[in-house]
């Protein structure tokens, strides 16, 4: 079979060190975790072949897109605009035509390379180029755009809502990555969301156990937004330390930039022993988060949580939200489930796991099946792959293919 994946696919995750060093020069890719490029893999250990297609904003808009080819893959990176509503040179910003140069941009390379089966990731630009290429492109829902609009209300947010509501109109073959966020864009489309979880690569060798006398609390978080519920948690954090002197929270990702929110926020309030990492390569968080004790994940709202299953792949429990859209369901019985707006209830939760070191080792004997039973990338690629059968092969683009055709507008991307 010739799968092609839209998404954001990092050039370090996909390709090897051999292959990268080979090259010498070449363009980053999109960032992000590296789940997509681990399907990838997985359907090329499989015997697929595979085209891999993202964007990258560093390169120059008017050159020719990145090829790199060897026997089974094909990985395309094509220039992204940098700016999302201020002038791109003679181009307007990305967001504000709907990333329609982005959009015809992949649209050709499918068209060039004519895979049998389309998938693209988020309900964006990947998947409105891969509709524009076939009706019956799978479409992976990672989030939804209105809740983060709810949260985010920029306007950079809003035209991504309406680009969110055009492909949920114009598909016909969408999975979501847990029964929460199926259920929350299913009003959006008048075909039935197929639930297929985000894959979770099992560590080759788990680590020893964490202490609990010195604990080390993890807490990995990107943005600084009421969603995130970051001031909580940090809260929490200064009462945990006053019951455990010894614990130490290490904190990844761009809500803890060191000198930005979270700096000031313990500053302000007196917060102890917390160390601010920032933005961290992802397989250095991952190693961090292996050596911790416990992972605190006080988000009001997840599509999955990404970071939940990883930590529980290593052993790691979690204190993470019982009400938190697909949390629970993630978690199932591999950590404690709490009120995350309740400061005290994190605190309880987190003092309960630090105090009894057998409750301790059967949340963390449960957090590894889980994962191993539930999310393994087996798995997941086994029911991807079905689903592709069931799609038409070599399906006829769509009739709007020209860069005139394939604009969107405000009235036809938002309706009721």
């Amino acid at each position: 079979m010739y799968i092609s994946i839209l998404g954001s696919i990092a050039t370090n995750d996909l390709l090897t060190e051999s292959a990268r060093q080979k090259m010498g020069a070449y363009p980053k890719g999109q960032a992000g975790a590296p789940l997509i490029s681990n399907l990838i893999k997985e359907y090329l250990d499989r015997g697929h072949k595979v085209l891999a297609v993202t964007l990258d904003d560093q390169l120059n808009d008017d050159e020719p897109p990145f090829v790199y080819e060897d026997q089974q893959l094909t990985f395309v990176v094509a220039p992204k605009r940098k700016r999302t509503f201020s002038p791109n040179g003679k181009r307007p910003g990305r967001t504000a035509d709907f990333f329609r140069f982005e959009r015809n941009q992949l649209l050709t390379i499918l068209k060039r390379y004519k895979p049998d089966v389309v998938h693209a990731h988020w309900t964006y630009e990947y998947a409105a180029a891969a509709l524009a290429y076939s009706p019956d492109a799978v479409i992976t829902v990672h989030d939804n755009a209105m809740v983060i609009f709810k949260y985010v209300r920029t306007l950079n947010r809003f035209f991504h809502l309406l680009l969110a509501r055009y492909v949920f109109r114009t598909g016909r073959r969408f999975t979501a990555v847990s029964p929460y966020m199926a259920a929350s864009v299913q009003k959006w489309t008048s075909s039935l969301v197929t639930v297929i979880a985000n894959p979770v690569p099992m560590p080759k060798k788990q680590p020893a156990p964490a202490p609990t006398m010195a604990p080390i609390i993890s807490m990995v978080v990107n943005g600084w937004d009421d969603r995130k519920n970051n001031k909580k948690a940090l809260l929490a954090f200064k009462s945990i330390q006053q019951i455990h002197p010894e614990a130490v929270l290490w904190a990844f990702g761009t809500a803890f930039e060191p000198g930005t929110h979270a700096d000031a926020f313990c500053r302000e309030h007196e917060i102890p022993n917390v160390v601010l990492h920032g933005s961290t390569p992802y397989v250095e968080v991952l190693e961090k988060v292996a050596q911790s004790t416990l992972l605190l994940h006080a988000s009001l709202e997840e599509s999955f949580g990404m970071v939940l299953a990883e930590a529980m792949s290593y052993g790691v429990p979690v204190v993470a939200g019982k009400d938190s859209g697909a949390v629970a369901w993630v978690v199932e019985d591999g950590g404690l489930l709490v009120d995350v707006t309740k400061i005290e209830e994190m605190v309880s939760a987190v003092d309960t796991l630090l105090c009894d070191q057998e409750l301790y080792d059967h949340y963390s004997a449960n957090a590894i099946r889980v994962i191993k039973t539930r999310f393994s990338i087996e798995r997941i690629a086994d029911q991807f792959i079905d689903l592709y059968k069931h799609a038409p092969v070599n399906p006829e683009p769509a009739e709007h293919t020209n860069d005139k055709q394939t604009s969107l507008s405000l009235d036809t991307a938002y309706k009721g």
